[in-house]
């Protein structure tokens, strides 16, 4: 694990178990996959998930980017989810997976890590 995704992971989990609860970015009673289940059954990568989402979605609908951008960032989701997909139930992959996104959305909505 790089040591970016270890210092997020180390943060989330501070925030996770100050908290009650987590959700996933989708329905976890409807989940499927091996990759779904571990983001559903993990605190850390549903808090990880849900992140993501709404940084992607603030940052496709928020107005500040060109059409292009817009299609480069869709396009650019599109690519994550393969990637996390591709992990299966990997912990250490989907942290991966998550921060890395995390970092690109970030650095289009002009934020730093």
């Amino acid at each position: 694990m790089t040591r970016i995704a270890s210092i997020l992971a180390l943060a989330l989990a501070a925030t996770v178990a100050a908290g009650a609860g987590h959700a996933a970015s989708f329905d976890c009673a409807k989940a499927e996959t091996p990759t779904e289940h571990a983001i559903c059954d993990n605190p850390q990568l549903s808090k990880l998930d849900d992140q993501t989402a709404g940084l992607y979605y603030t940052l496709i609908s928020n107005g500040s980017l060109s059409p292009a951008k817009v299609s480069e960032v869709k396009s650019a989701q599109a690519k994550f989810l393969k990637t996390r997909d591709a992990c299966g139930a990997n912990y250490d992959c989907l942290i991966d997976a998550y921060t890395s996104q995390i970092m690109f959305l970030k650095a289009e909505a002009g934020e730093g890590m």
